[in-house]
């Protein structure tokens, strides 16, 4: 009988520690869009924001996608997309998968590649909901309005980096590896 306890008691400190070590998935966390996982998703647009609020690799369940250009896993585009990159992956592969990307993807900006991370709801009109608190570097702005208040309502903001004012200077053609704006020393993000 005590033997028994004692192994529980030793399984629990250890499964417990387990628990203990593993980082929690917080703002600022990175995260890959859901669309990703789609073979005929383009990208999203540099000029655009997106919120994806059932985001299962965010603790917060919401990935911030803020004026990004391409997908997270395939920083150099590809060739349908006019990248420029010749390496040995230059195609774009579905995250997790050996199924090739078939849609057009352009490469991401390097100056933007950071611009997509988990973020939560942190004030908004909704009385009854819950918001959180921003963390150290980061600040409480709107960064999107949406025609359907379902999923984000007007005055709702998210935790967003400080000094992440958006540039247009990073326009879409000049986003490639000739001109030196792209990120990443291969074509795939590990998951």
């Amino acid at each position: 009988m005590i033997r028994q306890t004692l192994l529980s008691v030793f399984a629990v400190l250890i499964l417990g520690g387990t628990a203990a070590a593993c980082k929690a998935g917080g703002v600022g966390d990175p995260c890959i869009p859901n669309d990703e996982f789609a073979a005929n998703y383009e990208g999203s647009k540099v000029t655009e924001v997106q919120i994806e609020d059932r985001s299962f690799q965010c603790e917060t369940r919401v990935c911030l996608v803020k004026n990004f250009q391409g997908r997270v896993t395939c920083p150099f585009g590809n060739p349908a997309g006019n990248s420029v990159y010749d390496g040995p992956d230059r195609e774009c592969m579905v995250p997790g998968t050996n199924a090739q990307v078939t849609a057009a993807v352009k490469p991401q900006c390097r100056d933007r590649k950071d611009a997509v991370y988990c973020s939560c709801r942190c004030d908004g009109t909704d009385s009854n909901a819950k918001y959180c608190e921003c963390p150290d570097g980061y600040e409480c702005k709107e960064v999107v309005n949406s025609l359907d208040p379902n999923l984000v309502r007007p005055g709702d903001k998210y935790c967003v980096k400080k000094g992440d004012n958006f540039d247009k200077d990073c326009a879409e053609d000049t986003c490639d590896v000739a001109a030196d704006h792209c990120g990443y020393s291969s074509n795939m993000q590990e998951l």
